[in-house]
């Protein structure tokens, strides 16, 4: 990597620019491509700082229409907002909190969740109409989700591939998660400490981390369905052929 990758708003949950690593052809730009959790209830500093500091032009909401019901994104004057539901298939599991808290089988839970965003037809859908309107408009966006580290980690592990970004860095922007969630998560858990069994605890400690086998699971059906990432691009998300050199000579420098 170019340089030391910081939490540079702490106050934003597991918020991060995905820019600055090397690449095949260059580097990532900076300051085009944020990643973060839910933006509910923003207070006025974090408020001017995706507004003023980082000039953001548009929000992407991974999440379900009860998620966001429950804790809608901060509206922000000048910045745009897009709700793309990646898990509306019916069936289909749930990252949801409520979800993680009342899943008998964290480890098979976590892992179907991996599975529907790489084959479900929702997931494919919304990645499809997320990565073709970041070819239509170069302005800086953020992407989110509820915890910001499955339908948004997998979300920035394909812009870091489609960039062409090293596996080990794809998974290390993956991994950062776990740091990034640390007081968040501590906050979840106290919460629900005297609510949950013992067991339903530790299931939730679990489902609000990452492990890198969660995205290795991705990667492996991505090649098992399709043999390889530029076919999945093509024949699972629709992509037309020349994306990733369309892509690469707006964002890397």
């Amino acid at each position: 990597m170019a340089y030391e990758k910081a939490l540079v708003q702490p106050d934003i949950t597991n918020f991060r620019d995905i820019g600055g690593y090397q690449t095949t052809d260059g580097q990532l730009k900076n300051g085009v491509f944020f990643r973060s959790g839910e933006l509910y209830n923003l207070e006025s500093q974090n408020i001017d700082f995706l507004n003023k500091k980082l000039h953001l032009k548009k929000i992407y909401d991974f999440r379900r229409p009860e998620e966001i019901s429950n804790r809608p994104d901060t509206r922000i004057e000048n910045i745009s907002y897009e709700n793309i539901n990646l898990l509306s298939s019916p069936g289909q599991a749930n990252p949801s909190l409520k979800n993680m808290v009342i899943s008998s089988n964290i480890e098979k839970h976590m892992f179907s969740v991996y599975s529907e965003l790489v084959l479900s037809p929702s997931s494919q859908r919304g990645y499809h109409q997320f990565l073709v309107e970041i070819l239509n408009s170069t302005d800086p966006i953020i992407f989110h989700c509820f915890a910001g580290k499955d339908r948004t980690g997998f979300a920035a592990a394909l812009l870091l591939k489609i960039a062409g970004a090293a596996e080990a860095d794809i998974f290390e922007d993956y991994l950062l998660t776990n740091q990034a969630r640390k007081k968040e998560n501590e906050k979840i858990l106290a919460y629900f400490q005297q609510k949950l069994s013992a067991e339903k605890l530790a299931a939730l400690n679990v489902s609000l981390n990452v492990k890198a086998a969660y995205l290795a699971h991705a990667f492996h059906l991505i090649n098992q369905h399709y043999g390889t990432f530029d076919v999945y691009l093509e024949k699972g998300l629709h992509l037309p052929i020349d994306y990733i050199s369309n892509f690469r000579k707006l964002y890397i420098k």
